[in-house]
Protein backbone atom coordinates (compact mmCIF):
# COMPACT_ATOMS: atom_id res chain seq x y z
CA UNK A 1 0.00 0.00 0.00
CA UNK A 2 3.03 2.25 0.66
CA UNK A 3 4.21 1.61 -2.62
CA UNK A 4 0.86 2.11 -4.41
CA UNK A 5 0.34 5.56 -2.27
CA UNK A 6 3.84 6.86 -3.56
CA UNK A 7 3.36 5.61 -7.29
CA UNK A 8 0.04 7.33 -7.00
CA UNK A 9 1.85 10.68 -5.56
CA UNK A 10 4.24 10.61 -8.06
CA UNK A 11 1.87 10.04 -11.20
CA UNK A 12 -0.55 13.51 -9.87
CA UNK A 13 2.75 15.60 -10.14
CA UNK A 14 3.70 14.41 -13.49
CA UNK A 15 0.08 14.81 -14.62
CA UNK A 16 -0.38 18.01 -13.07
CA UNK A 17 3.31 19.04 -14.78
CA UNK A 18 1.82 17.91 -18.05
CA UNK A 19 -1.39 19.59 -17.37
CA UNK A 20 0.48 23.37 -16.88
CA UNK A 21 3.11 22.24 -19.92
CA UNK A 22 0.91 20.57 -22.31
CA UNK A 23 3.87 19.52 -24.13
CA UNK A 24 3.26 15.95 -24.12
CA UNK A 25 -0.05 16.13 -24.75
CA UNK A 26 -0.67 18.42 -27.04
CA UNK A 27 2.11 16.89 -29.38
CA UNK A 28 0.46 13.44 -28.83
CA UNK A 29 -2.75 14.82 -29.81
CA UNK A 30 -1.58 16.11 -33.04
CA UNK A 31 0.52 13.05 -34.07
CA UNK A 32 -2.83 10.91 -33.41
CA UNK A 33 -4.95 13.33 -35.66
CA UNK A 34 -2.00 13.58 -38.29
CA UNK A 35 -2.04 9.50 -38.48
CA UNK A 36 -5.86 8.79 -38.14
CA UNK A 37 -6.22 11.76 -41.33
CA UNK A 38 -3.36 9.71 -43.71
CA UNK A 39 -5.19 6.41 -42.32
CA UNK A 40 -8.30 7.92 -43.55
CA UNK A 41 -7.07 9.23 -46.82
CA UNK A 42 -5.35 5.92 -47.84
CA UNK A 43 -8.20 3.34 -46.77
CA UNK A 44 -11.16 5.45 -47.88
CA UNK A 45 -11.61 3.89 -50.78
CA UNK A 46 -11.81 0.40 -48.94
CA UNK A 47 -15.02 -1.45 -49.23
CA UNK A 48 -16.87 -2.49 -46.14
CA UNK A 49 -16.40 -5.93 -46.21
CA UNK A 50 -12.90 -5.32 -46.25
CA UNK A 51 -13.02 -2.84 -43.58
CA UNK A 52 -12.99 -5.01 -40.51
CA UNK A 53 -9.84 -6.11 -41.72
CA UNK A 54 -8.09 -3.13 -41.82
CA UNK A 55 -9.57 -1.01 -39.13
CA UNK A 56 -7.61 -2.95 -36.33
CA UNK A 57 -4.32 -2.20 -37.66
CA UNK A 58 -5.15 1.48 -38.38
CA UNK A 59 -5.91 1.37 -34.40
CA UNK A 60 -3.21 -0.40 -32.86
CA UNK A 61 -0.82 1.08 -35.50
CA UNK A 62 -1.82 4.47 -34.41
CA UNK A 63 -1.42 3.45 -30.57
CA UNK A 64 2.33 1.92 -31.46
CA UNK A 65 3.79 5.02 -32.58
CA UNK A 66 1.99 7.56 -30.10
CA UNK A 67 3.14 5.10 -27.53
CA UNK A 68 6.60 5.01 -28.78
CA UNK A 69 6.51 8.59 -29.19
CA UNK A 70 4.96 9.48 -25.42
CA UNK A 71 7.39 6.97 -23.96
CA UNK A 72 10.36 8.85 -25.63
CA UNK A 73 10.11 11.57 -23.10
CA UNK A 74 8.21 10.27 -20.49
CA UNK A 75 11.92 10.70 -18.43
CA UNK A 76 12.48 14.34 -20.27
CA UNK A 77 12.00 16.05 -17.25
CA UNK A 78 14.26 13.86 -15.54
CA UNK A 79 16.30 14.28 -17.78
CA UNK A 80 17.28 18.02 -18.41
CA UNK A 81 17.00 18.76 -14.84
CA UNK A 82 18.85 15.89 -13.49
CA UNK A 83 16.32 15.06 -11.09
CA UNK A 84 16.49 11.37 -11.53
CA UNK A 85 19.26 11.04 -9.15
CA UNK A 86 17.60 12.96 -6.26
CA UNK A 87 14.32 10.68 -6.93
CA UNK A 88 16.67 7.23 -6.98
CA UNK A 89 18.09 8.55 -3.30
CA UNK A 90 14.70 9.39 -1.93
CA UNK A 91 12.62 7.20 0.29
CA UNK A 92 10.53 6.23 -3.04
CA UNK A 93 9.94 2.46 -3.51
CA UNK A 94 11.88 2.45 -7.41
CA UNK A 95 8.75 -0.04 -8.71
CA UNK A 96 6.66 3.27 -7.48
CA UNK A 97 8.01 5.37 -9.89
CA UNK A 98 7.56 2.60 -12.67
CA UNK A 99 3.69 2.43 -11.81
CA UNK A 100 4.06 6.27 -11.84
CA UNK A 101 5.62 6.52 -15.35
CA UNK A 102 3.60 3.84 -16.45
CA UNK A 103 -0.20 5.49 -15.37
CA UNK A 104 1.08 8.72 -17.18
CA UNK A 105 1.59 7.03 -20.13
CA UNK A 106 -1.71 4.79 -19.82
CA UNK A 107 -3.47 8.27 -19.50
CA UNK A 108 -2.18 9.58 -22.75
CA UNK A 109 -2.33 6.39 -24.53
CA UNK A 110 -6.18 6.24 -23.55
CA UNK A 111 -6.64 9.60 -24.67
CA UNK A 112 -5.12 9.47 -27.93
CA UNK A 113 -7.00 6.06 -28.27
CA UNK A 114 -10.43 7.75 -27.73
CA UNK A 115 -9.44 10.39 -30.71
CA UNK A 116 -8.72 7.30 -33.01
CA UNK A 117 -11.57 5.30 -31.93
CA UNK A 118 -13.96 8.06 -32.75
CA UNK A 119 -12.52 9.70 -35.75
CA UNK A 120 -12.01 5.80 -37.14
CA UNK A 121 -15.92 5.16 -35.69
CA UNK A 122 -16.73 8.19 -38.38
CA UNK A 123 -14.68 7.23 -40.83
CA UNK A 124 -15.36 3.71 -42.07
CA UNK A 125 -19.01 2.22 -41.84
CA UNK A 126 -16.79 -1.25 -40.20
CA UNK A 127 -16.24 0.88 -37.07
CA UNK A 128 -19.89 1.16 -36.26
CA UNK A 129 -19.30 -1.73 -33.28
CA UNK A 130 -16.90 0.66 -31.46
CA UNK A 131 -20.03 3.09 -30.48
CA UNK A 132 -22.57 0.16 -30.23
CA UNK A 133 -20.50 -1.65 -27.98
CA UNK A 134 -18.93 0.94 -25.79
CA UNK A 135 -17.87 -0.78 -22.80
CA UNK A 136 -16.48 -3.74 -24.59
CA UNK A 137 -14.16 -1.16 -26.85
CA UNK A 138 -13.51 0.36 -23.74
CA UNK A 139 -12.36 -2.17 -22.17
CA UNK A 140 -10.13 -3.30 -25.15
CA UNK A 141 -8.32 0.02 -25.33
CA UNK A 142 -7.73 -0.22 -21.79
CA UNK A 143 -6.09 -3.74 -21.98
CA UNK A 144 -4.09 -2.81 -25.10
CA UNK A 145 -2.90 0.41 -24.15
CA UNK A 146 -2.14 -1.14 -20.98
CA UNK A 147 0.11 -3.97 -21.75
CA UNK A 148 2.10 -1.45 -23.84
CA UNK A 149 2.75 0.96 -21.23
CA UNK A 150 3.74 -1.66 -19.39
CA UNK A 151 6.46 -3.27 -21.28
CA UNK A 152 7.64 0.21 -22.89
CA UNK A 153 7.97 2.09 -19.41
CA UNK A 154 10.64 -0.43 -18.64
CA UNK A 155 12.29 0.07 -21.42
CA UNK A 156 11.97 4.04 -20.96
CA UNK A 157 13.98 3.80 -18.18
CA UNK A 158 16.96 2.11 -19.31
CA UNK A 159 17.30 4.46 -21.54
CA UNK A 160 16.94 7.83 -19.16
CA UNK A 161 20.16 8.61 -18.04
CA UNK A 162 21.23 8.68 -21.86
CA UNK A 163 20.53 11.62 -23.92
CA UNK A 164 21.11 10.33 -26.72
CA UNK A 165 19.87 6.53 -27.15
CA UNK A 166 16.20 7.85 -27.58
CA UNK A 167 16.37 6.37 -31.24
CA UNK A 168 16.93 2.73 -29.17
CA UNK A 169 13.40 2.37 -28.15
CA UNK A 170 11.24 2.29 -30.87
CA UNK A 171 14.15 -0.85 -32.05
CA UNK A 172 13.28 -2.42 -28.81
CA UNK A 173 10.41 -1.30 -28.36
CA UNK A 174 7.73 -2.75 -31.16
CA UNK A 175 9.58 -6.53 -31.14
CA UNK A 176 8.47 -6.58 -27.71
CA UNK A 177 5.06 -5.40 -27.41
CA UNK A 178 4.36 -7.29 -30.64
CA UNK A 179 2.70 -10.18 -28.28
CA UNK A 180 0.44 -7.72 -26.90
CA UNK A 181 -0.21 -5.62 -30.30
CA UNK A 182 -0.93 -8.42 -32.09
CA UNK A 183 -3.92 -9.86 -28.96
CA UNK A 184 -5.25 -6.71 -29.06
CA UNK A 185 -5.34 -6.81 -32.84
CA UNK A 186 -7.18 -10.14 -33.12
CA UNK A 187 -9.68 -9.26 -30.24
CA UNK A 188 -10.51 -6.11 -32.15
CA UNK A 189 -11.26 -7.77 -35.28
CA UNK A 190 -13.21 -10.25 -33.09
CA UNK A 191 -15.49 -6.80 -31.62
CA UNK A 192 -16.12 -5.73 -35.39
CA UNK A 193 -17.17 -8.48 -36.64
CA UNK A 194 -19.27 -9.88 -33.78
CA UNK A 195 -17.24 -13.39 -32.71
CA UNK A 196 -18.33 -14.50 -29.05
CA UNK A 197 -14.65 -15.63 -29.32
CA UNK A 198 -14.24 -11.59 -28.15
CA UNK A 199 -14.00 -12.20 -24.16
CA UNK A 200 -11.47 -15.21 -24.80
CA UNK A 201 -9.32 -12.52 -26.57
CA UNK A 202 -9.89 -10.23 -24.34
CA UNK A 203 -9.48 -12.69 -21.56
CA UNK A 204 -5.44 -13.36 -23.12
CA UNK A 205 -5.01 -9.65 -23.49
CA UNK A 206 -5.78 -9.17 -19.86
CA UNK A 207 -3.50 -12.49 -18.71
CA UNK A 208 -0.61 -10.71 -20.75
CA UNK A 209 -1.03 -6.92 -18.99
CA UNK A 210 -0.63 -9.17 -15.70
CA UNK A 211 3.10 -10.67 -16.56
CA UNK A 212 4.21 -7.58 -18.14
CA UNK A 213 3.54 -5.57 -15.07
CA UNK A 214 4.57 -8.13 -12.64
CA UNK A 215 7.91 -8.95 -15.18
CA UNK A 216 8.07 -4.77 -15.46
CA UNK A 217 8.25 -4.07 -11.75
CA UNK A 218 10.56 -6.96 -10.97
CA UNK A 219 13.12 -5.60 -13.64
CA UNK A 220 12.48 -2.22 -13.15
CA UNK A 221 14.92 -1.26 -10.71
CA UNK A 222 18.14 -3.05 -12.52
CA UNK A 223 17.25 -1.77 -15.75
CA UNK A 224 17.15 1.58 -14.47
CA UNK A 225 20.41 1.99 -12.02
CA UNK A 226 21.96 -1.19 -13.34
CA UNK A 227 22.98 -4.04 -11.72
CA UNK A 228 26.11 -3.66 -9.12
CA UNK A 229 29.37 -5.65 -10.25
CA UNK A 230 31.08 -8.33 -8.08
CA UNK A 231 34.57 -7.53 -6.63
CA UNK A 232 37.20 -9.50 -7.81
CA UNK A 233 39.44 -12.29 -5.60
CA UNK A 234 42.09 -9.41 -6.32
CA UNK A 235 40.57 -6.59 -6.07
CA UNK A 236 39.40 -7.26 -2.40
CA UNK A 237 43.38 -9.18 -1.86
CA UNK A 238 44.34 -5.52 -2.78
CA UNK A 239 42.11 -4.24 -0.30
CA UNK A 240 42.64 -6.55 2.55
CA UNK A 241 46.57 -5.69 2.52
CA UNK A 242 46.05 -2.45 2.30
Amino acid sequence: MVALRQAWLLAVNDLRQEARDLELILTSSFFSLVVLIMLGMSFSALGVSSQPLAVPGMLWLSVAFVGALTLGRIFTREREFDTLRALLVAPVERVSIYLAKAFVTLVILLGCSFITVLGLTLLFPAAQPFAERPWATAALVLMGCTAYAGVGTLFAAGLASSSGKNVLLSVILYPLTMPSLLFALVATRSLLEGHESFTTYLGQLTATNVLAFVVGAWLFEPVLVGVPQKRSGTARAARRRR
